[in-house]
């Protein structure tokens, strides 16, 4: 038995709303033309390719949220990288300065429309008493001469001396540059930092 036009459309309505409500993450610009789409079709491959680039989307936070929990050596500090590549360029991963190990999750390959998550878990040595200094400085360089980009990030904790106990102030630094001769629109920020040593974060990274 073949559905209601009424029946037809409530599914369909159904499929919109949950799509929709999946998307919070995109670009309000990238939205508004798919929405305008919606009563056709032809556009479904293209908003079911969305809803699983949302699904990833919730993975990643998954992710995100398990490294943010995970006790750590209180020797190192734990850097969680998440980025969303709203473009449809791929990126390569050239040369960096980070001392990699086996067990931590790094970046090899960005894919378009990709959604991807890393922890790197960095030495972290202050001895107490001591002057403000930089724990550590780092660079991942993503792309070619034509399309590409460069992630500078590093931790100084400054040390003020009072009369009972120093304070310590972790200074966090986050710096993503368009290097090609193309330009691609950059964002960085913060979306989470530990307020104890060693002084923790995680940076969500956009490329657009």
């Amino acid at each position: 038995m073949n559905a209601s036009p009424e029946n037809s459309q409530q599914t369909n309505n159904g499929i919109y709303e949950l799509i929709a409500s999946q998307f919070s993450w995109a670009p309000l610009a990238v939205l508004y033309q798919y929405l305008k789409s919606l009563d056709t079709q032809e556009y479904m491959p293209m908003l079911t390719a969305l809803l699983e680039k949302a699904n990833l989307n919730d993975k990643v936070n998954e992710q995100v949220q398990a490294w943010e929990q995970e006790r750590i050596n209180p020797n190192r500090t734990r850097l969680i990288v998440k980025l969303i590549n709203h473009t449809d360029l791929d990126f390569e991963v050239g040369e960096h300065n980070l001392p990699l190990n086996a067990d931590e999750q790094h970046p090899t390959l960005i894919l378009p429309w990709d959604i991807q998550t890393w922890k790197f878990d960095l030495a972290y040595t202050r001895r107490l008493g001591s002057p403000s200094r930089e724990i550590f400085k780092h660079c991942i360089v993503f792309g070619d001469k034509a399309f590409g980009f460069r992630f500078d990030f590093g931790l100084r904790v400054n040390t003020s001396f009072g009369v009972i106990s120093p304070t310590l102030t972790p200074v966090r630094t986050h710096i993503l540059t368009s290097i090609g001769t193309s330009p691609i629109q950059c964002t960085t920020r913060i979306t989470r930092t530990a307020s104890e040593e060693p002084y923790g974060f995680t940076v969500e990274l956009t490329l657009s």
